[in-house]
């Protein structure tokens, strides 16, 4: 839908009527926007008059004055009038040859009002035209209202909200994430630049010249729940249409309602992902298997390509698990890989389907506090709790090891895969039984620990426990007559290394 146009100085001109001749300005001058006419006939006429208003005057005050005449073009032009009406046979019999031969070189409108037509009629016709101009806007501002709001229904009702919006005020739609992210747009426009200009103006309903084109942007939302900007530019000077900024204004409140009810699905989606992740891995809640793989199959996950399982949790450092749940939705999403994602106390776990390593280890490096374990690949839903158990396990590992932050089932060693491969409830009892010594002895527990994941280095361990080294050996000492058993016996270290992947360290 194309703007309808402005009232112009050629739509004053063309009224029979009143008889006005245009001497200056040509048939350029024809298509200025008039939005005023004004009778002033006294000293430095720019002072009362405002941007695209017409000035009336019988030449009082200019006659005998040619330096005068002159002067009153350049400052009705720098002030943005849109003409100069000059009454003739008054004072004068004609309009000023001083005052014609400058308004032709500036090319700047000046037409003769004859005797007969008082200016009163000429500014009855400017407001008349005016009124019916406003009615004419707010029918238009009311009809693209109703057509946002009908927008809401289309397929993608964002796309659809910009595409009339654009329709309506000729121009480029633009819509920007608070960060300046372009989210949509409508057309070709300097996105860069604009965005520039918006952050150095106040959060409100701005306009502005940028790169040659002029731009109306409004924030979409209010105070901290700002959520973006609304921009429509175009290479035409917008002042040209009167329901730009009024559009602009109805519009964005429609996009923050858009933005709410979206966020409000995709958290509601997310509540269902991870409500059918949980049943995924809890068979013992006896969930019917084909009711829950058809679930799983409408988000996605039919187990056409192998799933894993993957667990995040914090490792020696802060980290926010918020951020990094929606990192990694965002980043299996970019990948399209279907997935199911749900956050746990200090843990993100998630069943992705597809090779989920790289975005992982994308992950991991981008958040230095967390470490993940990625589990067995499956091709049923019943067999995803194995994943999730082998994800444990590496997480655990992880746990003791310290200085690696990603193990993937893939690479387990071998006494690590033995320990997945073992019922737990088999397995459990010998591990509790292993490590009762130790829990019993924090510190002999610790120097275990440090002296395992430095290679059996007595010196290391020392060094990084900030201990002398006797004192190292004397814990070592202890656990081995604690336990009955010689660190140096290669059952042993194999029986305690089983236990401790399965075990995390004290708090």
């Amino acid at each position: 839908m194309r703007a309808q146009p402005a009232f112009t100085l050629g739509d004053l001109l063309a009224q029979d009527d009143l008889g006005l001749e245009l001497l200056a300005g040509g048939d350029a001058a024809l298509a200025r926007r008039v939005v005023g006419a004004h009778t002033i006939e006294i000293e430095h006429p720019a002072t009362w008059l405002e941007r695209d208003w017409i000035m009336l005057t019988t030449g009082v005050r200019l006659r005998n004055r040619a330096e005068q005449q002159r002067l009153l073009v350049p400052e009705l032009q720098a002030a943005g009038a849109a003409a100069l009406g000059f009454g003739v046979e008054l004072v004068f019999k004609r309009v000023p040859a001083e005052l014609l031969r400058e308004a032709r070189a500036r090319e700047f409108p000046v037409f003769a009002v004859p005797l007969r037509t008082p200016f009163r009629e000429i500014v009855s016709a400017v407001n008349r035209a005016l009124a019916g101009s406003d009615v004419r806007a707010l029918q238009r501002l009311s009809a693209i209202q109703l057509q946002l709001m009908d927008a809401l229904g289309e397929e993608d009702p964002l796309r659809a909200v910009l595409a009339r919006l654009a329709a309506f005020v000729d121009a480029t739609v633009l819509l920007f994430a608070a960060d300046g992210t372009v989210e949509a747009a409508t057309g070709e426009a300097p996105t860069g630049a604009i965005w520039t200009a918006i952050t150095a103006q106040p959060a409100a309903l701005v306009e502005f010249q940028t790169d040659g084109w002029h731009t109306v942007a409004t924030p979409v939302g209010a105070g901290r729940a700002v959520a973006g900007w609304l921009a429509v530019a175009s290479r035409r000077p917008r002042s040209v249409d009167r329901l730009t900024r009024p559009a602009a204004r109805a519009t964005a409140p429609v996009l923050a309602a858009l933005a709410r009810l979206q966020g409000a699905a995709r958290e509601q989606e997310r509540a269902i992902r991870g409500t059918v992740l949980e049943q995924v891995l809890d068979p013992a809640a006896g969930h019917d298997a084909g009711t829950l793989a058809a679930r799983a199959a409408t988000l996605g996950l039919d187990f056409a390509v192998p799933a894993r399982v993957v667990l995040i949790r914090k490792h020696a450092g802060k980290a926010d698990l918020a951020e990094v749940c929606a990192g990694l939705e965002q980043r299996l999403a970019e990948r399209a890989l279907p997935h199911l994602v749900k956050r746990r106390p200090g843990a993100v776990l998630a069943l992705v389907q597809g090779d989920a390593h790289a975005v992982i280890a994308e992950l991991v490096d981008a958040h230095p506090g967390i470490a993940a374990g990625i589990g067995r690949p499956v091709s049923e839903l019943r067999a995803a709790p194995h994943s999730l158990r082998d994800a444990e396990i590496a997480v655990k590992r992880l746990a003791q090891q310290r200085h690696e932050r990603l193990l993937d089932f893939a690479d387990f060693d071998l006494g690590t895969l033995v320990v997945s491969e073992a019922p737990p409830e088999r397995i459990q009892p010998k591990v509790d039984e292993s490590l009762a010594v130790l829990r019993a002895h924090p510190a002999l527990h610790a120097a275990l620990v440090a002296y395992f994941r430095h290679d059996m280095d007595v010196m290391r361990t020392a060094s990084a426990l900030h201990l002398h080294h006797n004192t190292v050996r004397y814990r070592l000492t202890r656990v081995e007559e604690l336990t009955g058993r010689s660190l140096r016996d290669p059952g042993t270290i194999a029986s305690l290394y089983i236990a401790l992947a399965l075990a995390p360290e004290p708090a």
